[in-house]
């Protein structure tokens, strides 16, 4: 990237973080949370050394964050234009790794190669504007069960998903997504200490 071009966008980030974290207050830090404040509990909880995988590229901006801390991040995204931006503008780093489609169809083919101590943001769900959907708002139990088949590769693991707040189907416009009580189920079945932070689900084990 272009010197110039590296200091407009950190200069965009600034501001919008600053704006971010002004309207955060004002709404007494409810969920949710500026994505700085996102950026921090992953970078809190990741794996040195590990492997990240995320679900939902969407812009790029949480994937630059996660490449300049790991080995390597796999993002997955299905939606046709923010694919090819995405690879237009990690063409040239080593360390990301663009996959083009859902994760129901990626995961099981792309755990199978994973090994050793692996990191996954799970944030693939539909929010609108560009962002793709599915048959459902979100793929969240096929992923859990595809990373659940797969723990015997991994040597420690962090499972994060976002905007917990959603997993309450008994809200009209988040019917499509599991009750929360599921995901703790998951969790606590595979011998993963969890908690919710800043409304993400953290999940490990070592």
């Amino acid at each position: 990237m272009h010197l110039l071009d590296k200091l407009s966008r950190n200069l965009k980030w600034w501001i919008r973080h600053k704006i971010e974290a002004r309207v955060w207050r004002k709404r007494l830090f409810d969920v949710p949370a500026p994505q700085k404040v996102k950026w921090a509990v992953l970078d809190r909880h990741k794996i040195p050394g590990a492997t990240w995988v995320e679900t939902g590229t969407y812009l790029g901006d949480t994937t630059e964050f996660l490449a300049a801390r790991a080995a390597m991040v796999c993002s997955i995204e299905p939606a046709d234009a923010l694919y090819q931006a995405g690879s237009r503008r990690f063409r040239n780093q080593a360390n990301v790794r663009l996959l083009h489609g859902t994760s129901e169809t990626i995961f099981p083919d792309l755990l199978k190669e994973l090994r050793g101590k692996v990191c996954f943001w799970l944030d693939g769900h539909a929010s609108g504007g560009v962002t793709f959907r599915g048959v459902l708002s979100t793929p969240i139990m096929n992923e859990l069960q595809d990373i659940e088949a797969s723990l015997p590769n991994f040597s420690s693991i962090v499972v994060l998903i976002d905007d917990m707040r959603c997993f309450d189907p008994s809200i009209p416009m988040y019917a499509d997504y599991p009750p929360r009580a599921k995901v703790v189920d998951w969790a606590e079945r595979n011998q993963m200490t969890w908690h919710i932070e800043h409304d993400i689900f953290v999940a490990k084990r070592d």
